[in-house]
């Protein structure tokens, strides 16, 4: 595997939270400020700033000041790096040997095996 799970672990633990995920998404859509980030979520501009802080430390975003504002947009090097180590765990996952079909049925699995 490319990047071992220890060295993606602050960035797996970032992208858990739902609040994290939702001002990655708008990330996504490019650029945004502080602030146009804090008017998405339900809490204090505190808050929405340690989540930014979370997702810098995890490398998952970066900032640049101009001014008085902070932007902020999506570093994608890291999650290049989670999606390569989930499509080799899914490529070594549909690889493997199968005990049963009712141990997938069971699991409750999102994805199937090809």
């Amino acid at each position: 595997m490319d990047a071992a799970p220890d060295t993606l672990g602050p960035a797996l633990f970032a992208v858990a939270d739902p609040s994290r995920r939702a001002l990655l998404h708008r990330l996504a859509q490019g650029p945004a400020t502080s602030g146009q980030l804090a008017e998405l979520l339900p809490m204090s501009r505190p808050a929405v700033s340690q989540h930014l802080r979370v997702l810098a430390d995890a490398g998952l975003l970066c900032t640049t000041v101009r001014g008085r504002q902070h932007w902020h947009e999506l570093a994608t090097a890291r999650l290049s790096e989670i999606e390569r180590w989930v499509h080799t765990l899914v490529d070594t996952w549909t690889a493997a040997p199968v005990l049963s079909q009712r141990r997938h049925r069971d699991s409750g699995a999102a994805w199937t095996r090809p």
